[in-house]
């Protein structure tokens, strides 16, 4: 009986053992796993708590050792410092870790051993994971309507299979670019991660066509995205006129081109044709246009126009050729005894002058070309011996064509005419200074002074003829006036013919006085002193009564 029980104890703990030493480990791994080249790759593993993880590279026969964590000198060379393994051994974590993967280690097979020292008959081997090397590139998105002025963004992504370590993304920026940022994100995608940049930058029209890309860099190489030219949206900018043809003739036609740089083209233009200060517009989708008798004074414009906006070039000032016109400032004049004449023509291109003297033609030594301040005006100028009858004659020529005017100069009349000045200006200036002295000696130096009685006589007679007893006086002042004129050196003779005028003032002066002698006979005598009185401060030329 109790040899029976004893038995019975030994094969439970046999049964035990075997137990334990066919224990089975649940080993959660993928089939297949993506990694990125110049990345790392993480094989994510979960298994049961453990103290010893190894993994292997699938063989047939031999057992090549990718990790070992207790002997890491049995790890193959080209895995040797490149793996390890995360997490906790006691939390079932045998993830494994392989850094700075290269394109020899796509499909890659490896399985995990767990407790390798531990008597297992678990074929571990049977559950591989194939790795899959790719090599990733960074994809550039663009915005797709940018606009001269406006913010615009661009995007850089890039996929990598190492959380740890992304890659670095750089832009090769235009010069153009200018006030620009970036804005960065990660994301988890289908078990790789994807790394992105935003960039957002001021657009001009400047970076038009200009090249953008992004390159991501990996440790052990860069990787360089698309490049996407930039089409910036702009109005028309630096609007050109182009002229067909060399030369532009008065009266003449000429075809223009309106060129315009702009995204997109124009569609339509607005032609400006300015003439003696008046401008004319004409509406046109056409870039040429032909326009008809040219003037000297005409220029030209045009206006572009796109979606975005639109354009005015500059002023296109047209150099019309002409024919020579011989300006009416020219002409001859008499020095002393040359003749110099000078000849302007106007002109384009310039004019050559030629002068005739009497039909022949000037020698080139007299004869010269100057400059003047005019526009398209050459003056030819030549000094000569003055004749009696001098005929100079002058002809503009240039490639559209010539002209001719004849300047004539009459020698003798004109030195007759100088001859007459000459003699009667000194008489007339002579004359003009006389008239001027006695005009001034008239009205000012020889005019007597307050109060003076010229040479005459004024009579009193008596306003009754029966008073024979006073006689009829005379009050002279001719002996007091030639006795003061003695003393001051005056001549009478002057004195006299200057009171002329003053006569007739005092006749003026006594004609009332005249009149109402006849009205009132009884205040004669109080009269007589008041006439008296104001004929001694008159000037007077010859006698003069007083009725009394």
């Amino acid at each position: 009986m109790a040899t029976a029980h004893l038995l019975r104890l030994l094969s439970l703990f046999t049964g035990i053992s075997v137990l334990q030493q066919a224990r089975s480990w649940t080993i959660n791994v993928p089939t297949t796993i993506t990694a990125v080249e110049g990345s790392c790759v993480v094989v994510p593993c979960k298994t049961q708590p453990h103290s010893q993880v190894t993994w292997y590279r699938y063989h047939s026969v031999i057992y090549p050792v990718v990790y070992d964590g207790h002997h890491p000198a049995s790890v193959e060379d080209q895995f040797r410092g490149r793996t390890s393994v995360t997490g906790e051994a006691a939390e079932g974590n045998c993830t494994l870790v392989i850094d700075k993967v290269k394109s020899a280690d796509n499909n890659l097979r490896v399985y995990v051993w767990i407790d390798p020292d531990s008597k297992s008959n678990q074929k571990f081997y049977d559950q591989t994971v194939t790795i899959i090397v790719e090599r990733k590139t960074p994809i550039i998105s663009i915005q797709k309507k940018i606009v001269d002025g406006e913010i615009f963004w661009v995007n850089c992504s890039v996929s990598y299979s190492c959380p740890f370590s992304p890659p670095s993304l750089q832009w090769p920026l235009s010069p153009f670019l200018k006030n620009y940022t970036v804005m960065a994100f990660n994301e988890d995608v289908k078990g790789q991660w994807s790394y992105t940049e935003t960039l957002h930058g001021l657009a001009t029209y400047e970076m038009h066509n200009s090249k953008m890309w992004c390159s991501a860099k990996f440790r052990a190489f860069n990787a360089e995205s698309q490049q996407i030219p930039l089409n910036i949206l702009y109005e028309p900018v630096t609007v050109t006129l182009i002229l067909e043809g060399k030369m532009v003739m008065e009266s003449g036609s000429i075809t223009v081109e309106c060129t315009a740089n702009s995204n997109p083209q124009p569609h339509a233009y607005i032609w400006l044709k300015r003439e003696t200060g008046q401008n004319k517009e004409i509406n046109s989708p056409e870039r040429k246009m032909t326009f008809n008798n040219i003037t000297r004074d005409t220029s030209l414009s045009c206006i572009a126009s796109n979606e975005i906006g639109m354009g005015k070039s500059d002023w296109l000032y047209l150099d019309v050729k002409y024919a020579p016109v011989i300006l009416p400032e020219s002409s001859c004049r008499q020095r002393e005894e040359a003749l110099e004449c000078v000849c302007q023509a106007e002109a384009s291109p310039n004019a050559s002058i030629y002068l005739t003297i009497d039909g022949n033609y000037t020698l080139l030594s007299p004869f010269r070309i100057v400059s003047t301040n005019k526009k398209d005006v050459v003056s030819g100028e030549i000094r000569v011996q003055a004749q009696s009858k001098t005929n100079i004659s002058c002809m503009a020529t240039n490639l559209v064509g010539s002209d001719t005017k004849q300047l004539s100069v009459d020698l003798q009349t004109s030195s007759l005419s100088l001859w007459w000045l000459a003699v009667l200006l000194p008489g007339l200036v002579a004359l003009l200074v006389g008239c001027v002295m006695f005009i001034y000696r008239q009205y000012f130096t020889d005019r007597p002074p307050s109060g003076f009685v010229c040479n005459t006589g004024i009579h009193f007679r008596p306003q009754n003829e029966s008073d024979s007893v006073q006689q009829e006086q005379r009050y002279s002042s001719v002996q007091r006036s030639q006795d003061e004129d003695t003393q001051s050196g005056t001549n009478p003779e002057v004195d006299r013919l200057s009171c002329v005028y003053d006569n007739d003032f005092v006749q003026e002066m006594i004609r009332p006085a005249r009149a109402q002698q006849y009205k009132n006979n009884a205040t004669a005598p109080r009269r007589q002193g008041e006439m008296q009185l104001q004929a001694k401060s008159l000037d007077c030329s010859e006698d003069t009564y007083l009725n009394c």
